[in-house]
């Protein structure tokens, strides 16, 4: 009896498993066959190799920096990543978004638009850096209270100039999908700092000033390289000779993104709200602490802007305007992503050991900070690409607004957690500002045609 219930069962079980492999073999040759998903993938390995050695950097820093230097060094990166994101951010991805579309139409590449690009980036930036040097001493004031962090905003505003010709650059990579050279940046970039530091580290010099002064020279250098790597294969002699005929694409691209450009300028203003709250409410140690969860949160988005390098220029395609490609897209991604939230639980809540073994017992609150921000990792890869939806749509108008929406949040939540809960306070000011854009977002995409 025993031995024919079990060839009974048997059979069944294995033309089971057999369905169950023929499927799986099928879904993998489907992926592989996406170039969607290749891209991505591509993009990732490669963020994951920045990262890692990003990692390494952190490691290195967080370790080598006392308190009160790390507080300096997380204002320093703030002001590194926010004037060159003010100056660039919204006119970069316009960009990427224009050039997308234009190829897909035209199949030329809009090299008057890069050329326009970078001197644009660079004389405005030029302007409102001296203009803020000149005025560092009210400036530091300001943005950070009685704090002195005049330093700080010296180092990362020349710093920032490298950067903000590396982001126009990678741009430019990303609206071409050339997503090997768009890695490559990342790569020499990340790289260089992590040689520089760990030098410092092995000598026992690794304080704020070294370390900023360093990474103001890597900045520098690649941004230089970046940008004459691009606008030596445009051919600049000849973009600059034709320019005045080429002047009309200029201002259509002006008319067609002003909005998109203003949204992203209100994202990346309410973006170091947090900083700026932290450094006149709390004290240095509060904002070393934040600074160090807030490095481990954007390492875990790093998959986040991987997806965002190949979704804007796809959707930017005039072949994905269809909505009900977009919707079709949009529930397959809510669907998949939504599962994330188990494996990111599951890391961070056994991760606190760990955590605290790599940056030091002065660090442990940064943990509580980080749990905090695992939510906002899991909402921003479930709803933050579905922004990306919207750019096709050309709904810019609308982006403006929750951009503007999610800015009051933010800063009404940074002004009254605070001064309350210090970095847990600010973690969720960050989170709820970044819930109110995606998740509406997410609901203009699936519930409207427009």
């Amino acid at each position: 009896m025993p031995g024919s219930l079990a060839a009974s069962i048997n059979p069944i079980n294995g033309s089971v498993i057999i369905k169950l492999l023929n499927i799986f073999q099928e879904s993998i040759r489907k992926l592989q066959s996406s170039a969607l998903i290749r891209n991505i993938t591509r993009v990732y390995s490669g963020d994951v190799i920045s990262k890692v050695i990003g990692v390494g950097t952190v490691f290195l820093v967080i370790r080598g920096l006392t308190v009160d230097d790390y507080a300096a060094y997380t204002v320093f990166l703030s002001i590194l990543i926010l004037v060159p994101g003010l100056v660039g951010a919204g006119v970069n991805i316009a960009l990427v978004r224009y050039t997308a579309e234009h190829i897909s139409k035209t199949g030329e590449k809009p090299f008057e638009m890069y050329f326009v690009n970078f001197v644009f980036q660079s004389i405005l930036y030029f302007l409102l850096a001296c203009t803020l040097l000149l005025l560092s001493d009210k400036v530091a004031g300001f943005l950070f209270g009685l704090k002195d962090y005049e330093s700080s905003l010296y180092f990362g505003l020349i710093a920032g100039a490298g950067y903000l010709m590396t982001q126009a650059g990678r741009g430019i990579y990303q609206a071409e999908e050339k997503f090997g050279n768009y890695v490559k940046t990342l790569w020499l970039r990340q790289f260089s700092i992590f040689i520089i530091v760990a030098l410092l580290y092995a000598l026992n010099k690794l304080n704020y000033f070294y370390v900023a002064r360093a990474m103001m020279f890597i900045e520098l250098v690649v941004g230089a390289i970046i940008a004459f790597h691009i606008l030596n294969n445009a051919g600049t002699k000849k973009i600059i000779s034709t320019i005045r005929e080429q002047w009309g694409t200029v201002k259509e691209f002006i008319a067609s993104t002003k909005w998109l450009i203003a949204y992203f300028l209100i994202l990346t203003t309410f973006q170091r709200l947090d900083i700026f709250m932290l450094s006149h409410f709390s004290s240095d140690k509060e904002l070393a602490g934040y600074g160090v969860a807030f490095r481990y949160y954007s390492l875990l988005l790093m998959m986040l802007s991987s997806i965002h390098a190949v979704l804007l220029p796809r959707f930017s395609r005039a072949d994905m305007s269809d909505v009900s490609k977009q919707r079709q897209f949009t529930v397959k991604w809510l669907k998949y992503t939504g599962w994330l939230i188990i494996p990111i639980a599951v890391v961070v809540l056994a991760g606190k050991p760990l955590f605290i073994w790599i940056n030091g017992t002065q660090y442990e609150k940064a943990y509580y900070i980080f749990l905090i921000f695992s939510a906002g990792i899991w909402l921003s890869l479930m709803f933050s690409p579905l922004v990306n939806v919207l750019m096709a749509r050309k709904a810019f108008r609308f982006l403006f607004v929750i951009g503007v929406m999610g800015f009051i949040s933010c800063f009404a939540g940074n002004y009254y957690l605070v001064p309350l809960w210090g970095g847990l306070g600010a973690a969720l000011a960050v989170i709820l500002a970044n819930a109110v854009v995606n998740l509406s977002s997410g609901i203009r995409v699936l519930y409207s045609t427009r």
